[in-house]
């Protein structure tokens, strides 16, 4: 977990801030052009734009510098996205529950600041026989028990417990399993996010994903709106239509054409596979939030981000492609 004490970019932050340039001048020309042709401002359009004003240097600082800066700032994402969901799901007023989800969500990011590669036994093995790969090679009994596969078990049991310590049933076993999920799918799947930092030409690997990620989001909306008109799933968002996420698994692919300099050692046929694989699982996990909002009649998460909603209504794509192209990266550097 090396930290640079030198403010002089490397190739790959520099050429993705140039990027990154264009495409928010490029953006900036296209609302003004579409509120020129509409002949009104779009108040939401404009939100969402300059929101990434905010968004881009909060994330891209700390992803540069990587280990504890970017874990703090993946942990502060957890613990705010497990409070609009704790919120949304009514487990926030109850103390116990409140409070076991946020030291639980920061100890499963925590945890993987310990070890870079959390690799089972068989699959190091199997790096350790590859050469050149960005994976440390010792196995280890600590390999074996990494605690952040470990430490979910406990943190089951723990919740699990909490309505026999407080002697009470009465709506417990509800908030039993929105905390169990919650602490899982924040701080568990938002923890591998800081295991892929930690890989070798990790800033490279988190830009990549980011990328794919923001792509197939913009796209999606932008073609969904411009020329959408058979819905996706109606009754979960009827907002969303198939030509838009068709537009958005194009942006994931061209996202991976134009960052693939940010991941070198990777293959294009690779490249393209973690464009799918991405590409496909950030709008289900779009989807899956936008289901928990359904079913309990909310609309957006919070008002953290003007125009987008909350915290976790701009993460959640994010949150369902991180482990999903972690793994996808780990099994095409073991068996390449």
């Amino acid at each position: 977990m090396n930290v640079p004490f030198c403010l002089s970019l490397d190739s790959v932050a520099r050429d993705t801030l140039f990027i990154l340039a264009g495409f928010f001048l490029a953006a900036g020309v296209g609302v003004f052009l579409y509120e020129l042709k509409k002949g009104a401002p779009d108040e939401n359009l404009r939100k969402r734009y300059l929101s990434w004003y905010m968004i881009a240097p909060v994330v891209l600082i700390p992803a540069y510098f990587g280990g504890l800066p970017f874990a703090v700032l993946v942990c502060a994402m957890a613990l705010y996205c497990l409070r609009e969901f704790f919120n949304v799901v009514h487990v926030w007023d109850t103390e116990a529950y409140k409070w076991v989800g946020r030291v639980s969500g920061v100890a499963l990011v925590a945890t993987a600041l310990f070890e870079s590669t959390p690799l089972p036994p068989k699959l190091q093995g199997l790096a350790s026989a590859s050469a050149g790969l960005p994976l440390k090679t010792d196995v280890s009994l600590f390999h074996a028990l990494h605690p952040f596969y470990i430490l979910p078990v406990f943190i089951i049991m723990l919740v699990l417990t909490i309505p026999i310590f407080m002697q009470t049933y009465e709506g417990m076993l509800m908030k039993e399993a929105f905390t169990i999920l919650g602490i899982l799918y924040f701080g568990w799947f938002l923890g591998h996010l800081v295991f892929l930092r930690e890989l070798q030409g990790g800033f490279g690997y988190i830009i990549f994903l980011s990328m794919t990620v923001v792509f197939n989001d913009v796209l999606a909306y932008t073609v969904g709106r411009l020329c959408g008109k058979t819905p996706l799933t109606p009754k979960i968002s009827p907002k969303k239509t198939r030509e838009g996420a068709a537009g958005g698994l194009i942006g994931s692919l061209l996202a991976a054409l134009i960052f693939r300099y940010a991941v070198p050692e990777l293959s294009l046929p690779v490249v393209l596979g973690a464009a799918l694989i991405i590409g496909v699982a950030a709008p289900l996990g779009d989807l899956i939030i936008s289901v928990i909002k359904r079913d309990m009649a909310v609309k957006d998460s919070g008002n953290l981000i003007p125009g987008h909603g909350g915290l976790l209504d701009r993460c959640d794509s994010l949150i369902f492609a991180t482990p999903a192209f972690y793994y996808f990266l780990l099994l095409a550097m073991n068996f390449r």
